[in-house]
């Protein structure tokens, strides 16, 4: 039986449970979700939160609301193996296409010149604060699969001291949204990300040093993303550079059309 969700947890927290829910159904035999009353009984939550979950679910093609009727199981979009949602982890990306998931910190600095002009500009910063610059690589069965660059300001990343904000961020095992809600209280709720594809080349040039031997020849999918926490504030300027022969990317689309 899926896990009982806490009291007051938030709506991506039920989300993960009804997800789990989900992946326990027989779907060959009935598609259908219990009503809402039944899933906040079951998960100890409120319906409105369940139905915040489902709504998220709806729009991201997973479940399919039919007024009147209920709440079902798109059972095409059970075979997507990645969803194509940059702000969602990219461990939970490699899972879902199979694989073990591992995270090797690379390095982190301080932003200079024109990158750190970047961030101040997209994320509101003043001309003076310091922007860190904070990448990873992620792997998939031990196999490097994608390199994420992350730049925030320090005031969102620690506080007034860079040398410690660095030195911690440099070995932090989980991602960068854990250690901004574990900081700051800080929750990432939205996006806007731009799609790009580079080549291995271009993609070795901007990583730099420490992952351009890891890159392969094929060429990577690019997520240039702004996140954004609950209170609409943009809190960080990302770069995901993505193997797509490893993350098999997918797009489930919510139809909306006027007729």
């Amino acid at each position: 039986m899926a896990e009982r969700v806490k009291t007051g947890s938030l709506a991506d927290q039920t989300r993960r449970a009804l997800e789990a829910i989900i992946d326990e159904m027989d779907l060959a035999a009935s598609n259908k979700l219990p009503r809402e009353e039944q899933l906040a009984q079951r998960l100890g939550v409120s319906r409105t939160t369940v139905r915040q979950a489902l709504n998220g679910l709806a729009a991201d093609g997973v479940v399919l609301r039919r007024q009147g009727k209920g709440t079902f199981v798109n059972v095409e979009a059970m075979g997507v193996r990645a969803h194509l949602s940059p702000a969602s982890e990219l461990t939970r990306a490699i899972e879902r296409c199979g694989h073990k998931a591992d995270v090797r910190p690379l390095r982190a600095c301080e932003a200079k010149g024109e990158q750190a002009a970047r961030a101040r500009c997209e994320l509101r910063l003043s001309d003076d604060e310091p922007v860190i610059e904070v990448t990873k690589q992620f792997l998939a069965d031990g196999r490097p699969c994608a390199i994420c660059r992350d730049w925030l300001g320090l005031e969102v990343a620690g506080g007034n001291d860079a040398a410690a904000a660095l030195a911690e961020l440099a070995s932090y095992p989980r991602s960068l949204f854990c250690y901004l809600f574990e900081r700051g209280g800080r929750r990432l709720s939205w996006e806007r990300t731009e799609l790009d594809v580079v080549t291995a080349s271009e993609a070795r040039a901007v990583v730099g040093d420490e992952a351009a031997t890891e890159v392969g020849e094929r060429p990577m999918l690019v997520t240039r993303s702004v996140l954004y926490d609950t209170s609409d504030a943009p809190v960080v300027l990302a770069e995901e550079y993505v193997d797509t022969s490893v993350i098999s990317f997918d797009i489930v689309r919510r139809m909306d059309i006027a007729y």
